[in-house]
């Protein structure tokens, strides 16, 4: 742990990463207050601190008593939350970190959401120096206004940010809800849309298969994502190195995986049907992690089939899936 940074404040502490990142955050060392909007973080060894990000004074109170701030609250797809949550809740944590001046590490959790992955035509791997060219929705558009609102307050005040733009982030049995057809669906593409009829009949009384999804013109589809564990490794990183206010770093698998080659492991771990779908608009793309690798240190220790083989055992322990954040997506 840095001797220089001790006491840490987090937003969005309640959701898929909070949780996971405040139980690492504690086992360092570090104390840690985060802010609880809807649902509790229920972890041994953080202060609890009800309120809202939009509330100017209460933030100012908690970043001036901090010496780092991690910055997790989202919008998602809701509308109303743009503007309180990644607006005026961002400008309320930047702005507290320039007047107080006590933060010395203020770090955003960003999405590749806002390089349009999978929407967008990707040629070349995504890196941190393209433009952001978000794909359409709210969410997307509060991530390219958040990086933006940290990325000039570094440039024009000095403010101590670092962006971590993640991967699409997995936890728990995520993977396995994404891959297969029955039960819960998880992102997109939603299967239900890509079968025929024949298809929907086959497994609507819930028969089980894994998905291999493939371009129109017969090849696999290739995607990037994270492991939480991942993601918790760079935060834990970005908070220690030296020299990195104002950086930006990707944060996802060391590799794309390949849908085809994940849906028959998964297949014959589950021992359920391949089923082969075409997604006639997705554009396979590929996150560049170099600078993070050499830069922070971040070494992604999961792949696909080290995922796929957590959320088997996740599923086989009955261990029940954590609360949803307080916001919709």
């Amino acid at each position: 742990m840095s001797n220089a940074i001790q006491r840490i404040f987090i937003t969005g502490a309640s959701g898929k990463l909070g949780a996971p990142l405040c139980t690492a955050l504690v086992a360092a060392g570090y104390q840690v207050r985060a802010l609880c909007h809807r649902y509790a973080v229920d972890v041994a060894g953080v202060e609890e601190v009800r309120g809202d990000v939009g509330d100017a004074k209460l933030i100012d109170e908690l970043v001036g008593d901090c010496d780092a701030v991690i910055h997790l609250a989202t919008c998602k797809e809701d509308r109303d939350a743009l503007i309180d949550v990644s607006l005026r809740g961002t400008f309320n944590l930047l702005d507290a970190a320039l007047r107080t001046k006590a933060p010395r590490r203020v770090i955003l959790a960003s999405g590749d959401a806002v390089n349009g992955i999978y929407f967008n035509p990707q040629p070349v791997p995504i890196r941190e120096d393209m433009p952001l060219i978000a794909y359409p929705g709210y969410y997307p558009l509060s991530k390219v206004l958040e990086e933006a609102m940290f990325a000039q307050y570094y440039h024009q005040a000095g403010v101590p940010t670092v962006c971590l733009r993640m991967s699409w982030i997995h936890a728990d049995d995520d993977i396995l809800n994404h891959l297969t057809v029955a039960g819960e669906c998880f992102g997109i593409p939603v299967w239900q849309e890509l079968m025929n009829e024949q298809q929907r009949a086959l497994y609507a009384a819930g028969r089980d298969a894994a998905v291999a999804l493939r371009h129109p013109n017969g090849q696999p589809m290739r995607r990037h994502i994270v492991a939480v564990e991942d993601c918790v490794q760079s935060f834990l990183l970005a908070l220690e190195r030296e020299g990195i206010e104002g950086e930006t770093f990707m944060i996802a698998m060391t590799d794309p995986f390949d849908y085809v080659d994940a849906a028959h492991y998964a297949a014959e771990r589950l021992g359920i049907d391949v089923l082969e779908l075409v997604d006639p608009v997705g554009h396979d793309f590929c996150i560049d992690t170099t600078k993070a690798r050499y830069v922070l240190g971040y070494q992604p220790a999961c792949d696909i089939r080290g995922l796929i083989d957590r959320a088997i055992a996740f599923r086989k322990a009955g261990t029940p899936r954590r609360q949803p954040s307080g916001y919709k997506g």
